[in-house]
């Protein structure tokens, strides 16, 4: 029969034998010489986590920031730089993001969109006020992933008011009518008699 003894730390045989419940007399087992499997006792280590870069061994590291595009204009990173200004929704943009975004903000300023409309168009596409947005980057990229064209000038619609006359009869106040020739009075008073001014 073979039994054995483990311990933490090294026991003489008699504290062996009083653990196994026998006298250091009768014991028939006696430990086997200590010796160590790889080298000898050492003390704990204290000094924390071994020095490493942890960085080797995780794959979640977020990504590290693009070099900055020498075409993307100074007003694209400023206009990126300002969205967490906009709403607390975008304050937690990763700054890995920051690049791309200029990219897209970029696109809008040379299509002839103004910084200004670009914020607007953004905070229409926000949720509303106290829902949490979980990935911001990502709502802006999506935002601005498609550049609208310029919306086209409406001609302004023509006046109401076009080709009226003020009527020269007597009214509290002033009176407009279309006229048919060059008559200078509305159809009222032409209908009420004389056709001429009322004093």
């Amino acid at each position: 029969m073979t039994q054995q003894l483990v311990s933490n730390v090294p026991l003489s045989e008699a504290q062996a034998a009083k653990l196994l419940g026998r006298s250091p007399a009768s014991a028939q087992v006696v430990p086997s010489p200590r010796i160590p499997t790889v080298g000898g006792p050492t003390p704990r280590s204290t000094d924390g986590h071994p020095r490493k870069d942890d960085g080797e061994n995780t794959s979640d590291l977020p990504p590290a920031p693009a070099a900055p595009d020498p075409e993307v204009p100074e007003e694209a990173r400023a206009l990126v730089g300002a969205l967490p200004l906009l709403s607390p929704a975008l304050r937690h943009i990763p700054p890995g993001m920051r690049e791309e975004l200029a990219r897209l903000a970029a696109a809008w300023l040379a299509a002839g969109h103004t910084s200004t409309a670009i914020h607007e168009h953004l905070l229409r596409g926000l949720p509303a006020a106290g829902t949490p947005v979980q990935r911001p980057g990502g709502l802006v990229r999506y935002l601005l992933r498609e550049v609208p064209p310029l919306a086209q000038a409406r001609p302004a619609p023509p006046s109401r008011l076009a080709g009226t006359r003020e009527c020269e009869g007597d009214h509290m106040q002033a009176t407009l009518f279309r006229p048919v020739g060059d008559e200078t009075l509305c159809w009222f008073c032409r209908s009420e008699g004389s056709g001429r001014p009322r004093a």
